[in-house]
């Protein structure tokens, strides 16, 4: 499979656990492509079974589509690990290398980087990173946006989004963080957050990128 086609699956997937149609419009602004690129690359896929196509949800990843989307999210995960522990990347800086890199390793590679790793169950943003052979099943699913609860809560995992994290990085706000939502204003569409100890306002788009729990004690981290 071409470095291009990868990318359009990982892409669709993206989209599919944001919104509930996939249309070749959203996948075009996405890939920064035109529309017809996009139809022309919706005909490949169908084509070769990674995709179908559906009336009300747009396109669907076919059982094949998904483990190729896990393969490629297994390689990408491992690789920023690695560059974060062994080469000093910083969180921010691993997603291009990484993007590069996933399209280039072999699987023997992969399953070496594993096992030299430890086999890691998450990646520096808090990404599952699936093992050989399984789907991708995201440990932590429920972002800040999808509730207005007021309380505290844990940020375990962020997307994966060079933009967001270099904003994340300037409002000092870090996976594993406790966050405490004070208000949420449905007209200004805007959070209201103490994290440690200062008062903080992040609006929908960072919100909804963010995932986080529900704080208890059972799920509090320790220094162990």
């Amino acid at each position: 499979m071409t470095p291009n086609k990868e990318d359009y699956l990982k892409c669709i997937y993206e989209i599919s656990t944001q919104v509930e149609k996939i249309s070749n419009k959203e996948i075009a602004t996405r890939m920064q492509v035109s529309p017809p690129a996009v139809t022309e690359m919706m005909k490949k896929l169908i084509a070769e079974e990674f995709l179908v196509k559906d009336k009300k949800k747009g396109y669907i990843l076919t059982e094949q589509g998904l483990h190729s989307v896990s393969d490629l999210y297994r390689k990408h995960r491992l690789i920023e690990v690695f560059l974060v522990k062994n080469l000093g990347y910083t969180t921010d800086e691993i997603h291009e290398e990484a993007e590069v890199l996933e399209h280039t390793i072999s699987d023997r590679f992969v399953e070496g980087l594993d096992r030299m790793l430890d086999y890691p169950k998450t990646c520096p943003h808090g990404g599952t990173i699936p093992a050989k052979g399984e789907q991708l099943q995201e440990i932590h699913t429920q972002t800040l946006a999808q509730t207005t609860e007021k309380g505290h809560y844990l940020l375990h995992r962020v997307q994966d989004s060079f933009e967001l994290l270099k904003y994340l990085e300037q409002i000092n706000l870090q996976i594993g963080d406790s966050i405490e939502l004070t208000d949420y204003d449905s007209f200004t569409d805007l959070y209201s957050l103490t994290v440690k100890g200062q008062p903080l306002q992040i609006n929908h788009t960072v919100a909804d990128s963010i995932y986080v729990e529900k704080w208890s004690k059972e799920n509090t981290p320790t220094d162990e």
